[in-house]
């Protein structure tokens, strides 16, 4: 019912909207009236003229359409193109260490993307289905076309819109030759590094042919400091709340606690460059052949250290203390054998942790992609014209993750005096207050050398992904005039996507029956490696940088020589005096460096993240193109009609390996030494690849589209669109297999009593969460798109718009957590782990307003008359399916429900000028992840809203030199995130204000 009234208050705002604008006074029309016969003289150049050129390129669509395009060659002013697009209409974008890498349009990430108008590879993508432009920079790009409405001719594969990102061609410069190249330099508030942007364009555009080349290498440094640890629900296995930490006497209520309490200060360095080149030929006078290249390379590495006081004794996650500040949130009802539950957020927390780790890390991304296109187009002047085309793509993108860790683990078992006692740990005390725009942290001991950071462990993964692009198809279009029908535009196309997933793990052979005189081993084994396959070990055993004598371990001098006092932390009060780590960059050749430390480590596969996908999609358009300048009451229209069969087939073969907690013996590597009597250490295990699975799927989606414009005036039109559409899956979500993590905890009898009167116990492995996200047969997204808008084009660049959209999700694939029961390492089954898996959810509609405004102030006196603006707001409301645990809907991941851009600009004969304003409210980041053995809660994952603030300044020191500063984020704004509560702290990502100066040159 709600829904229904919403629709139906869109709808009225709209047509009171549209009436509105079409009884505008008739003085505005005159205006546009003089200006039209001039719109093709316009010479895109400046700010006014891509503004002018993007409202023509509006006005001028059969369907609606933002844009945007570059003031000049080389200029539109942001690092990647996500940061452009962040400006447009209902489009949305996410930040990585302060860029923009990927987005959504008016809620919604399933967009497609495609260049020059056709499907393309980026390696950031190549499982996903949602784009993301980290290895684009803004220079190589000449514009970029926003659908929000789509027609039958149009490229399959957006719910929301379809994003085209175009390249330069020749016959889009002026005659003769043209050749361009920038040189900046920048640095961030934070970093404080250099950074450099280099690229350069030449062009030729001769009488019966022309080619394009252009070509980019950047290198930046960018901060990534940040806050987030996964959340917990503390003192779960003791009842609530012994402690009654907020003093309320009720000894029930449940605490959302950090896993670990700690700090991460890493720098983004990126290290990008690439070319784009284009040759078109005039074969005949009918015939015109067009290829294009482009190509993209890309070294990204996230440097830096991470600390963590432990927020565990056991799994109980119980280290808070009295002096803990809590703010009560809500009460989740009894379910099942869990009673009711007061949810309470830590305010400021007072930690006795029971040890410290510093872990030194280097997260890398390398990628490459190389994308082709041939085409030959057919135009003699006559009724039919026609081309053909074929586009190759491959991609690839390698992940690597190298983690080198060091601390006393509080269960890492000490004995130092042989007594047979377990010597006490001392613990650290730590408060930590969230409460601050910074959380700061206050301790006393000395983190800066060894003393208390003698052991170490490392381990290293990656991810290496492959994908290969054909796409042939074939278009054509025939005008005539016949009842009202102008033209017809028909196509059939065929499609085919590779793409090979792999997981790698490190493993080293370091398993040992015990490394310490364990009464439970037999004595003559103490010390020994373990034979074949149980010698491997994910996570090695903790080492002393002082050797091991008993195993034969020499003193790693050379190890500990490398350490150094890392203090730079960023804005993180508390760690003036710094965390003894390794520098980065030594991790960032991962052979090299578990060879080092480890020698003898091999590379695995994980079969769990093995497979490969072919996609083939076989499609076929025809589209009715209509128009009557009579019209309907009067009122002029055109628009079309048509249809888009899309038959897709798809072959997933995944590993095949012995999917259980508890494996059969030979099936794995690793286990431990309990994996000797059949009982293995799970996190020490990798399944072993038995061979693979074959499953092959189709399924055929028949797409219509309607799209009229009505034009009631000349300088008015209104739109309105619907169409089916449909969007992939991840592929993660596809071919993946289950991956579970683990935990130990004590356990005596098979009721899970953890010791007898004597206080004898064992000791079993537990799943504790994972991840089951591959389902072959999941649906795809699916929904239907209406779109209504009103747009009055006032003046030259001028535009009034407003617009109401629907979308009514009919498929959709949701993340959820669900709650699974799995043996202990003995065979036993005592608890569930909670795991992450793939569903296909009920519809859900997404609707709203878009509202746009853009202007020259030509008409103001002096030097007011060079100014203009450009303003947009977009409200886009949504509900996922999935809700929260007070029964609220979450919308769509990545949604704000509010979004604004204001940009003023000024342009005068050499001193051009812009700033510009992006605000979104609060941003649904998905659920926030809650490992607990309790009942699972669902609780959102949500950024604060947030506003970034750019400025630039060009002046034209004559005709072909320009420079230029520009500031990007000046107010350096942050993501800041909470977990369903406002005042529940989740993790926190600093982003710097970035500050550059450039020339650029033009012949």
């Amino acid at each position: 019912m709600q829904n229904k009234q919403q629709k139906r208050l869109l709808s009225l705002a709209v047509a009171a909207v549209s009436a509105g604008l079409t009884a505008l006074p008739a003085s505005a029309q005159n205006t546009t009236d003089e200006s039209l016969g001039q719109l093709e003289e316009v010479v895109v150049i400046g700010i006014r003229g891509s503004q002018e050129a993007a409202v023509d390129i509006k006005r001028d669509s059969s369907i609606i359409v933002d844009s945007i395009v570059a003031e000049d060659i080389g200029k539109l002013p942001d690092v990647t193109i996500a940061d452009s697009l962040q400006r447009v209409t209902g489009v949305q974008i996410q930040r990585t260490a302060g860029e923009g890498t990927s987005l959504n349009i008016r809620g919604m990430p399933q967009v497609l993307t495609t260049l020059n108008g056709e499907q393309f590879l980026s390696p950031w993508s190549i499982t996903d289905v949602g784009a993301n432009y980290s290895d684009i920079p803004a220079t190589m790009i000449s514009g970029v076309d926003v659908y929000k409405s789509q027609s039958a001719a149009l490229s399959v594969g957006g719910i929301s819109g379809v994003v085209d990102l175009k390249t330069r061609r020749p016959r889009n410069l002026d005659q003769g030759w043209t050749a361009a190249a920038g040189a900046e330099m920048s640095q961030g508030s934070i970093t404080e590094e250099d950074n450099y942007n280099f690229n350069a364009f030449v062009g030729y555009n001769g009488d019966r042919f022309g080619f394009t080349l252009g070509g980019f290498q950047t290198d930046s440094n960018s901060a990534n400091y940040q806050i987030r640890e996964d959340l917990r629900l503390g003192f779960v296995n003791q009842g609530g709340d012994p402690l009654d930490l907020n003093n309320n006497g009720n000894l029930n209520d449940r605490y959302l606690v950090p896993g670990a309490y700690g700090v991460s200060a890493f720098v983004m360095e990126r290290e990008r460059e690439g070319m784009s080149g284009s040759f078109q030929f005039d074969i005949s006078d009918s015939l015109e052949l067009t290829t294009d290249v482009f190509y993209t390379k890309m070294d990204q590495y996230d440097r830096g250290v991470r600390t963590q006081f432990n927020g565990s004794n056991s799994d109980a996650y119980d280290v808070l203390r009295p002096g803990t500040e809590t703010s009560y949130e809500t009460t989740v009802p009894a379910e099942g054998d869990t009673p009711a539950r007061d949810i309470n957020s830590i305010q400021v927390a007072v930690v006795e942790a029971p040890d410290f780790q510093a872990t030194t890390q280097s997260t890398q991304n390398h990628t490459e992609s190389l994308n082709a296109n041939i085409e030959l187009a057919f135009d003699n002047g006559g009724p039919f014209t026609g081309s053909v085309r074929y586009i190759h793509g491959d991609a690839e993108k390698t992940y690597e993750n190298a983690t080198f860790q060091q601390g006393t683990p509080e269960w890492y078992w000490v004995d130092e005096n042989n007594d047979g006692i377990d010597d006490p740990v001392e613990p650290f005390w730590v408060t930590v207050d969230y409460r601050e725009e910074y959380p700061t942290f206050q301790f006393e001991d000395d983190l800066s050398s060894t003393d208390r950071l003698n052991l170490f462990q490392a381990f290293a993964d990656g991810v290496e992904q492959e994908a290969t692009l054909d796409v042939a198809r074939a278009d054509g279009s025939y005008e005539f005039d016949f009842a009202n029908f102008t033209s017809v535009d028909f196509g059939v196309r065929y499609g085919r996507r590779d793409v090979d997933n792999e997981r790698f793990i490190y493993m080293t052979p370091t398993g040992y029956y015990s490394t310490w005189a364990d009464p439970n081993v037999p004595e003559d084994l103490w010390y020994e490696p373990l034979p074949g396959d149980y010698k491997w070990q994910q996570y090695p055993d903790w080492n002393d940088f002082a050797g091991n004598a008993q195993l034969g371990i020499e003193p790693y001098d050379e190890l500990r020589g490398m350490l150094t006092s890392y203090n730079d932390f960023g804005p993180f009060g508390g760690w003036g005096d710094g965390v003894a780590a390794l520098d980065p960059h030594v991790l960032d050749d991962l052979d090299g460096f578990m060879e080092f430390v480890y020698p003898g480590s091999e590379r695995f596969t994980d079969p769990s993240r093995a497979y490969s996908v072919v996609e083939e999609e076989t499609s076929g358009y025809v589209q009715l193109n209509f128009a009557n300048d009579e019209g309907l009451f009067g009122i002029p229209f055109e628009g079309n009609f048509g249809v888009q069969v899309v038959e897709t087939k798809r072959e997933v073969v995944n590993a095949l390996y012995d999917q259980q907690a508890v494996p059969e013996d030979g099936t794995y590597y690793g286990g431990g030494y309990p994996a000797t009597y059949g009982e293995p250490q799970g996190w020490q295990i990798m399944y072993k690849t038995l061979g693979t699975e074959t499953t092959e799927t189709s399924f055929t989606d028949v797409l219509p589209s309607f799209n009229i414009n009505f034009f009631p005036r000349e300088d008015v039109i209104v739109r309105f669109g619907y169409a089916e559409t449909m969007s992939r899956n991840d592929l993660a979500n596809v071919g993946s297999g289950e991956s579970l993590w683990y935990q130990e905890y004590k356990v005596y009898t098979e009721d899970g009593n953890q010791s007898d009167e004597n206080g004898n116990y064992n000791v079993v492995t537990s799943p504790g969460g994972g991840n089951d996200q591959g389902n072959p047969y999941v649906d795809p997204w699916r929904a239907n798109n209406y779109n209504l808008s009103t747009e009055w084009y006032f003046a030259d660049g001028g535009i009034l718009g407003a617009s109401i959209f629907l979308i009514e999700v009919e498929s959709a694939t949701q993340s959820m957590q669900e709650a699974r029961a799995y043996p202990d390492s003995d065979g036993v089954v005592r608890r569930t782990a909670n795991v992450w898996t793939t569903q296909n959810v009920p519809a859900s509609d997404l609707q709203g307003i878009e509202l746009g405004y853009k202007q020259a102030f030509t008409f103001l006196p002096g030097v007011l008359s060079n100014t203009g603006i450009e303003a947009n707001y977009t409200y886009s409301d949504n509900d996922s399916g999935a809700v929260d645990l007070e029964g609220n809907a979450f919308p769509l991941q990545s949604n704000s429900e509010h979004q604004a851009n204001l940009i003023l600009w000024y342009q005068g004969e050499q001193l051009s000028s812009r700033i510009a304003y992006n605000w979104r409210s609060e941003i649904f980041q998905g659920q926030a992840g809650l490992n607990t053995n309790e009942a699972p809660i669902s609780l959102g994952n949500w950024s604060e809203p947030a506003g970034y603030l750019d400025a630039s300044v060009n002046y034209d020191v004559n005709e072909n030199f320009t420079v230029y500063l520009q500031g990007t984020n000046l107010t350096e704004t942050d993501y800041r995130n909470y977990s369903q509560f406002e005042d529940s702290f989740y993790s926190l990502s600093v982003q710097e204000r970035r500050v550059a100066v450039g020339l650029r040159a033009r012949l």
